[in-house]
């Protein structure tokens, strides 16, 4: 790739292995971060993961050539809203969520035509959400769904997929309605489901006993709860229907 200038808006574990990904595979780009939390700014900094960072959302992403947004779901729709007539012409964005129909519609609907979005989805095995659980070779190997608008320019997509493949994953291109049923089953629905276990158990008289024999199977059901509830929430709701 050419040297670009890349904003990564939010900077959790995804976010930050991104940055860490992009230099270790020598790609030359100049990286900017930004996040909401002062320490996760610190913190991104600390590791190396981002080359410098900007306190303002605004300032962070004007001049980018590329912004990736690592952000719960329900914040996707509220950065686009901030920074969508604050873009230079023919910026691209790409996001992260594990829900892709909703994002493209909110995309379609706020970013002028000069500005381009690709929805994207890295299927990682990690639950973990804090910048200082970040890995470099995060990506490796792992499949990246990559799902496009019918106006997505193919200068966008070249880049997005080249950003993938520069962390070591494998672009796989998909509609995001067919991304969205994927998920709600692969994804979505043992979230629910294991919720629904752990509901199931509490309000039982033997809860107690439960707690004392609950082994490997009843751990690896419920472990998907250990993540952020809000956002959780957020993708049940946005993806119900499949789910």
């Amino acid at each position: 790739m050419a040297k670009i200038k890349v904003t990564i808006v939010g900077l959790g574990a995804i976010g930050c292995s991104m940055g860490l990904g992009l230099q270790q595979s020598q790609a030359d780009v100049e990286l900017t971060g930004h996040d909401k939390e002062p320490l996760a700014s610190r913190t991104a900094l600390k590791i190396k993961a981002v080359h410098k960072t900007h306190w303002n959302l605004i300032a962070a992403c004007e001049q980018a050539d590329l912004i990736i947004l690592a952000l719960p779901l329900k914040a996707i729709r509220d950065t686009l809203q901030a920074i969508a007539n604050e873009l230079k012409p023919d910026c691209v964005i790409m996001d992260t969520a594990t829900v892709k129909a909703p994002v493209l519609a909110w995309a379609d609907e706020i970013l002028p035509r000069s500005v381009h979005f690709v929805g994207t989805n890295p299927i990682v095995a990690t639950d973990e959400r804090g910048s200082d659980a970040a890995q470099a070779d995060l990506f490796k190997e792992a499949v990246w769904s990559i799902c496009s608008s019918s106006h997505t320019a193919t200068d966008a997509m070249q880049l997005v997929t080249d950003v993938v493949s520069a962390l070591g994953a494998s672009p796989y291109y998909m509609d995001a309605d067919e991304h969205d049923g994927l998920l709600a089953a692969t994804d979505h629905l043992p979230l629910v489901l294991g919720a629904a276990l752990l509901k199931a158990i509490a309000a039982s008289h033997t809860l107690e006993q439960m707690g004392k024999v609950g082994g490997p199977a009843l751990a690896r059901v419920t472990s998907p709860l250990v993540t952020d509830v809000e956002i959780a929430r957020d993708v049940c709701l946005y993806n119900g229907e499949n789910i």
